[in-house]
């Protein structure tokens, strides 16, 4: 009897033990999960930040850069309510531009250089990092993008984004890679210039003038941090 109730006490407490650990692996699992979900959430944020933030020096300084990426921030809490259990850092990095000169790994395709247009390209790197109060790291995002811009608005578009995996962590740059050619199914992606005639003395001497075109298309070689030399990111 006094076996019996040793053993019993001993099942108890390996029941009670193997419970706990599989409580504790499924709030960690939950944790983890909720933890990404914040991460991806911030990663459309710190897009849109940069985007932002290139657009504002286009507008300050001109097309043609050097452009720098935003500063990164102190440490946030990663939702609404308080106290979090999430803190967000967030951190982007500029890992190449045309309008630098540097030895170049990709090709820029039939970029507009006429001076109304000014277009130009961008890569940059996302890192999103999760901890919690403790620093301990619950999740990481990484996000690569190219960037388009522009001397006029809206300044600054998206190229290409590509989250990154193991097989294939760069980015493409379609903008520009297809006139309009039957190749391209009679897709045209590159940006044109159109000089309008506008005579604000005499009006008339514009009527029914039809638009010209002023293209000047130039495919510049440059480094792009996020590029890899395989076809797929031509």
């Amino acid at each position: 009897m006094y076996l019996y109730g040793v053993f019993s006490l001993g099942l108890a407490a390996l029941v009670a033990t193997t419970w706990l650990q599989l409580a504790s692996v499924g709030i960690v699992a939950g944790a983890r999960h909720v933890a990404e979900r914040y991460a991806n959430v911030a990663l459309e944020r710190a897009q849109d930040d940069l985007m932002e933030s290139l657009a504002l020096q286009v507008a300050a300084n001109g097309p043609r850069g050097p452009f720098v990426a935003p500063t990164p921030g102190p440490l946030q809490p990663a939702c609404a309510a308080s106290p979090c259990a999430f803190l967000i850092a967030t951190q982007a990095q500029l890992s190449g531009q045309t309008a630098v000169t540097l030895p170049g790994d990709a090709v820029a395709v039939n970029v507009q250089q006429n001076a109304g247009v000014g277009e130009q390209r961008v890569a940059a790197l996302l890192t999103i990092t999760i901890a919690n109060a403790g620093g301990a790291v619950f999740a990481r995002a990484v996000r690569r993008v190219t960037l388009r811009t522009f001397a006029v608005a809206p300044y600054v578009a998206l190229s290409g984004v590509e989250e990154p995996v193991a097989a294939n962590p760069n980015v493409a740059d379609f903008a520009g890679t297809c006139d309009g050619n039957t190749t391209c199914g009679g897709v045209d992606n590159r940006i044109h210039a159109l000089l309008r005639c506008r005579d604000p003395v005499t009006p008339a001497n514009c009527a029914a003038q039809p638009y010209r075109q002023a293209d000047t298309f130039t495919s510049n070689t440059w480094q792009n941090g996020n590029a890899t030399t395989d076809s797929w990111s031509r």
